[in-house]
């Protein structure tokens, strides 16, 4: 372990936390909401501790080991989440706990909050909200890569431990040059977010916040209502476009930009990615239309189409009370959110690509127990899947299931109801902030003690950075050396 390079990097990730605290100073200055000192201090504060920490520590071509990188993923996010939520407390909205429990779930998109009334909060920590969610989206250690021959080390491991992508596969030769295609990808998609939504008659500073939170499927909203606030079937249409874009594989955009439509379009993760959603709408569809909206089949699809694309991609945003439907739309909707998007995105769950190879490998061993002499390679597409990541897949579905068994003790031992202590585990750990009622709501959140929501802000990070590059750090074997 090499702590002149673990610090390097965290006073990098930090002055950019810093910096960016900058944009929302400059708007409260402008919009006059008192909140200019609140971003201004701690935003010069960080990236002047950042920058001299960055100097003083940096040394060429220097070694960084494997658990180098594990440190730096997981305490740079643990750091830009406490520095990006001293805005909150400054400004007077929250306190420490909620503060940093609102940060954390902005970096990392879970998008839960416990602020109960959004348009009661100034704009500029508004917008500073949704810029956590868009910074988070894509990554603060993935834009890090994206220079990080520049600020003097490799940069391979480090995008390997912050995407975690399953199947991985390089865009190009160069991880550098790869980080920066995922980070245009993400730009254009913001940018065409914001044109949309002002076309569909969003005001600007509304576009731009529900832009930046669509793209990274965070789902943080201006409105206390989400987007039925808005009550417009236009807005709801590019939201749902948006959301789908967002969940799919960015890899698959620079394989049309190529000329390589075919290739991107034949994805078997994101043909199954779209026949989820498309099936989980018919399905929703029906059971709404047999329980709730009996005389209204269109607006059944309608309620349907938004709810299964904003809860299957991590996103949450909501047009209707979805806990209160008949038990078979929320158990869809449910199992949606733990199966999450594609992977490459910037969604939550346990990734379509998972979901596929677990669901193979469950019919080769039905198979093999009436054919027990063949010979069965797991195969997605033209490809056999090697054993390790068999292994892989199999034991990340373990550790998931015992990771949200865990998590629900802990938070019953606060003396939440089994049903919530479940579901907010369940919410944080697939990073969408949302589950039945009563878990989603600003005041479940607010009403948690200050170690609970430790507890789920822990879980956060686990869902953001799938599990095993956080829980290496628990392992004795890890600091050992």
């Amino acid at each position: 372990m090499h702590p002149r390079v673990v610090t390097n990097a965290l006073a990098a990730v930090i002055a950019a936390g810093g910096a960016a605290m900058l944009l929302p100073a400059a708007y409260s200055l402008l919009a006059g909401d008192g909140n200019t000192l609140a971003f201004a201090l701690p935003g010069f504060g960080t990236l002047a501790l950042g920058a001299i920490l960055f100097f003083l520590t940096r040394v060429s071509g220097a070694y960084v080991s494997g658990r180098d990188v594990f440190l730096i993923v997981v305490l740079g996010w643990v750091g830009v989440a406490a520095v990006g939520s001293l805005p909150f407390v400054l400004s007077g909205l929250l306190d420490p706990a909620d503060a940093f429990f609102d940060s954390m779930a902005g970096f990392t998109t879970t998008g839960a909050s416990t602020v109960q009334t959004p348009e009661e909060v100034a704009p500029s920590l508004l917008l500073w909200r949704s810029l956590t969610q868009w910074a988070g989206g894509i990554g603060i250690v993935v834009l890090f890569v994206a220079v990080a021959p520049l600020v003097g080390f490799g940069a391979a491991q480090l995008y390997s431990a912050e995407v975690a992508n399953p199947m991985p596969e390089r865009v190009t030769p160069r991880i550098r040059d790869t980080a920066k295609v995922l980070a245009y990808v993400y730009g254009i998609l913001t940018l065409g977010g914001v044109v949309a939504l002002l076309l569909a008659g969003m005001d600007p500073f509304d576009a731009v916040n529900h832009a930046l939170t669509t793209v990274s499927t965070g789902g943080y909203s201006t409105r206390s209502d989400s987007i039925a606030a808005f009550d417009s079937w236009a807005i709801e249409l590019v939201l749902v476009a948006g959301m789908l874009l967002s969940g799919t594989n960015f890899i698959l955009y620079f394989q049309v930009a190529q000329g390589r439509p075919l290739r991107a379009l034949g994805n078997r993760e994101f043909l199954a990615y779209l026949g989820i959603i498309g099936g989980g709408t018919i399905l929703v569809t029906a059971a709404l239309s047999a329980f709730d909206y009996q005389n209204s089949p269109v607006f059944a699809f309608r309620e349907a189409l938004f709810q299964t694309v904003s809860l299957a991609t991590g996103t949450a945003f909501s047009t209707a009370a979805w806990g209160s439907w008949d038990p078979l739309s929320q158990g869809l909707l449910m199992l949606f959110m733990a199966i999450g998007a594609c992977a490459g995105s910037t969604s939550g769950g346990i990734k379509v690509i998972r979901a596929i190879l677990l669901a193979r490998h469950a019919g080769q061993e039905v198979f093999r127990m009436i054919h027990p002499q063949a010979v069965t390679p797991l195969k997605l597409g033209n490809r056999v899947v090697p054993e390790r990541l068999r292994t892989a897949f199999l034991g990340f579905f373990f550790v998931y299931v015992m990771v949200l068994a865990v998590g629900t003790l802990l938070i019953a031992l606060h003396g939440v109801p089994v049903g919530a202590a479940f579901g907010s585990v369940f919410a944080c750990l697939n990073i969408t902030g949302t589950a039945l009622d009563p878990v989603g709501s600003a005041e479940f959140y607010a009403d948690l003690p200050a170690s609970a929501k430790m507890v789920l802000t822990l879980y956060m990070l686990l869902g953001r950075l799938e599990l095993f590059t956080v829980l290496v750090l628990l392992t004795p074997a890890f600091w050992r050396g």
